[in-house]
């Protein structure tokens, strides 16, 4: 097992450390698989909002403009040609598009065990022993933030799943500008790639490594 420091929310050590797999530290992050997960997320969250009209559903254009011989000018059958101003639009988005993209369950985990591996390789991870508020104030948060020396910073805060005063925690970070707060199961690419650093709670923490207990054991590649 290899330990990591686990501070209070006074921003001191304390005597406790939070254990984490070695071999799971071991593994070399996939890079490739941080980038599908993350295209697959964002493509997952979009929804077809944009809408043409195609030359069907353009009012008007019952009429042949001209006779087809005799003016001089190209033929014309009607005025919602897509040629002319006004008319539909050839191959526009319809509003129905899908732009949902697929990725198997072991790819989606590693990719999540990458992009968690990359913040702790680079010492953006910090580990608190607890978070615990007791008014759900937004002073409350900014002074743990604070002690942690973790204000004025893109911040991802993961507490465990069933947390006690999450309605609180989340009141409280609610109002503070690039803080977002997930639990340990929500945790995913797109924001530990968006955050500068990540707070993270012991349990939630050791939630965490349950999740990637198919990779325990699993050589670095």
């Amino acid at each position: 097992m290899s330990s990591i420091k686990l501070l209070d929310k006074n921003g001191k050590e304390t005597k406790n450390t939070a254990d984490f797999d070695s071999s799971l530290l071991s593994i070399e992050p996939n890079k490739h698989l941080i980038y599908l997960a993350a295209v697959r997320q964002q493509a997952n969250e979009r929804s077809a909002h944009a809408k043409c009209k195609t030359r069907a559903e353009v009012r008007g254009g019952g009429a042949k403009p001209w006779k087809q011989k005799g003016t001089g000018r190209a033929r014309a059958g009607s005025s919602n040609s897509p040629l002319w101003r006004g008319g539909g639009v050839m191959f526009g988005p319809t509003g129905r598009e899908n732009y949902t993209k697929n990725l198997n369950k072991k790819a989606s985990k590693k990719a999540v065990l990458s992009a968690l591996l990359q913040v702790i390789n680079k010492g953006n991870l910090v580990a608190l022993e607890t978070l615990e508020i007791q008014e759900g104030k937004t002073k409350e948060m900014l002074q743990i933030l604070t002690n942690l020396g973790l204000n004025n910073t893109g911040l991802l805060i993961v507490v465990e799943t069933n947390a006690v005063n999450l309605d609180l925690l989340k009141r409280a970070s609610g109002n503070i500008a690039r803080v977002r707060l997930i639990t340990s199961d929500r945790l995913n690419v797109v924001d530990m790639l968006k955050a500068e650093k990540i707070l993270i709670t012991n349990k939630a923490l050791k939630e965490a490594e349950e999740r990637f207990q198919m990779f325990v054991g699993a050589e670095a590649k």
